[in-house]
């Protein structure tokens, strides 16, 4: 009976958080279509959330692109598959490694920044602050990062496809001599338009769970800084398990 007690209470727990969710990024969306317009929020979040992060996704897409053709090349050798090398490394990067690892990198650096930032302005009452002035909190804070995170998500997502397969392409031709020419034509015949559009979708479904779970994790944040650093830890950790799900299920849908 114990073990059916507990079940019920985590399922409940679950359920109930995630409405409390779900009705939390609801109001993060009507309130960005409402005025005023905090153009200067969602521009320093997008420096906040792109440009810092651009660096970090492009060192892992392009050692990841590296990586995948070595681990690809010796496993095709044995087959005289080497001239699929490309073409394997072109739809793996831009179907699920390029918005993988740019969500657990965005989910890793800026899930934890926002929940600890939200946390402490939180627990020192600074979102209180913003209600007697009468600013809506989620409209001044939760808006901005999450319609920033979002559009970031996908840019640098697109980057990441060329870095992956740029990566690849330079260990693929050099270390294992194979055809320049023939591997850009190989990548430019597998990839389709849809298979881009894919990405950037998965991209932009990442970035709205990733800034929406940290966001809230932030907002519901108590206990002082103790409370801010469990906070952070669940909108990290929250954030990289449903990613991977929603992954699966998008795969599911796209291809």
């Amino acid at each position: 009976m114990f073990i059916f007690e507990w079940l019920g209470n985590k399922i409940i727990t679950f359920l109930n958080n995630f409405g409390l969710m779900t009705r939390f990024f609801l109001q993060a969306c009507f309130w960005m279509f409402r005025k005023p317009f905090r153009v200067k929020n969602l521009t320093e979040q997008m420096v906040k959330v792109g440009i810092e992060t651009l660096p970090v996704a492009l060192i892992t897409s392009s050692f990841t692109g590296m990586i995948f053709v070595v681990q690809l090349y010796y496993a095709l050798k044995g087959f005289g598959l080497e001239a699929a090398v490309s073409s394997g490394l072109a739809l793996a990067v831009i179907r699920e490694l390029a918005p993988v690892l740019a969500g657990l990198v965005m989910a890793g650096r800026v899930g934890a920044a926002m929940a600890a930032e939200l946390g402490s302005m939180k627990v020192t009452d600074q979102i209180d602050a913003l209600k007697t002035m009468a600013v809506d909190p989620i409209h001044y804070l939760v808006s901005p990062r999450i319609l920033a995170t979002i559009i970031m998500m996908t840019a640098i997502t697109t980057i990441t496809d060329f870095m992956g397969i740029f990566g690849g392409y330079v260990v693929g031709t050099v270390a294992f001599d194979l055809n320049p020419y023939q591997f850009y034509q190989d990548v430019i015949y597998i990839l389709e338009p849809w298979d881009i559009f894919a990405s950037m979708v998965k991209a932009a479904v990442f970035g709205l769970f990733i800034s929406t779970i940290s966001c809230y994790e932030g907002f519901n944040s108590k206990g002082g800084a103790e409370g801010v650093g469990e906070a952070t830890t669940n909108a990290v950790v929250t954030s990289m398990i449903i990613l991977l799900i929603v992954d699966y299920l998008l795969n599911l849908i796209l291809w």
